[in-house]
């Protein structure tokens, strides 16, 4: 397994040239690779339609956002973060040039990103067995940045933007797939640091497990080494602030503790994203006392937190 992963991070930065159709697709579904259990929608082709449209608005809407709902969904978010403009966004996009995107368009081959989904979902089935067989579909999209995964009644979607380093992909497919395997498990429960608390740390717990060859320094997306060694050299600073904001259902507990770049706004001194780091440390501190993953993720997270002993 772990040859093949590193087979996976070599292929990803071999095969950016190999190229996609340069043809307008006749229809959405020939920008989706249809897999056994789901289906890799190659959105970010879509886009390069656009630019070689008129650029509207209203060509945007119809190549785009009308044709791929997974797109209107990045669209939606994006606006719901403020990083774009309702208004704004209708005229920036006339402006946009195909050269400054060219190099996403042929990142990636067919192959790659099936290789990509497929050795993913198998390594995570050997440490944590699915429990559902919801479809699990995985989108690559434009212009937009970010990843997340949506979890939906009948399917589990991920997203994963196109300008996201490669380098980085294999990492984000498998923190973003643990949390589907979470999903699927854990109980019901409303919106709360805790609950996101613990949700981030067994996507870094189990991202350490999928990608053998990885730190845990390097397991959380997109926080640098010295971010980590911050958070190791000031965990008890870290505790004292979360503490008081577990029960936090605002907003706010994205931008002080899970955000990154310009949307976050973590307490004065802190680094960014320090959920990630005392979530992991509170999955860690479970294993550790014998309890299995699987028990974990069936647990609240307020039980979680409990049987750590992270705050006491």
């Amino acid at each position: 397994m772990k040859n093949g992963l590193n087979i996976l991070v070599c292929t990803i930065i071999i095969l950016t040239q190999t190229g996609c159709n340069k043809d307008r697709a006749e229809n959405v579904n020939d920008y989706i690779i249809e897999k056994e259990n789901g289906q890799i929608i190659l959105a970010y082709k879509a886009f390069e339609d656009f630019l070689d449209s008129d650029r509207s608005w209203e060509s945007y809407k119809s190549i785009l956002l009308n044709a791929y709902p997974q797109v209107q969904i990045v669209h939606n978010r994006q606006l719901g973060w403020g990083a774009i403009d309702s208004v704004t966004f209708r005229e920036d996009i006339k402006h946009y040039q195909k050269e400054d995107y060219e190099h996403f368009f042929t990142q990636y081959s067919n192959q790659t990103l099936n290789y990509l989904y497929d050795s993913i979902i198998e390594i995570s089935h050997t440490i944590l067995p699915p429990v559902s067989k919801k479809q699990v579909d995985l989108c690559f999209f434009l212009p937009y940045g970010s990843c997340f995964v949506i979890p939906e009644k009948d399917k589990n979607t991920i997203y994963i933007s196109m300008r996201i380093n490669p380098k980085e992909v294999e990492k984000i497919m498998a923190h973003e797939y643990s949390h589907v395997l979470h999903f699927d498990r854990r109980p019901d429960e409303p919106l709360t640091l805790k609950r996101e608390l613990v949700s981030e740390g067994m996507a870094v717990y189990l991202t350490n497990q999928i990608i053998k060859d990885i730190e845990v320094s390097n397991s959380i997306p997109f926080m640098p080494e010295e971010s980590f060694e911050w958070c190791k050299k000031n965990e008890q600073l870290i505790k004292d602030s979360i503490k008081l904001d577990l029960n936090d259902t605002t907003m706010q507990l994205f931008t002080r503790y899970i955000s990154d770049g310009n949307f976050a706004k973590p307490p004065q001194g802190f680094v960014q994203k320090t959920a990630y780091f005392a979530g992991y440390r509170i999955i860690e501190a479970c294993v550790k006392q014998g309890i299995t993953i699987e028990e974990i993720c069936s647990l609240n997270s307020e039980t979680v937190i409990d049987k750590s002993n992270y705050f006491k």
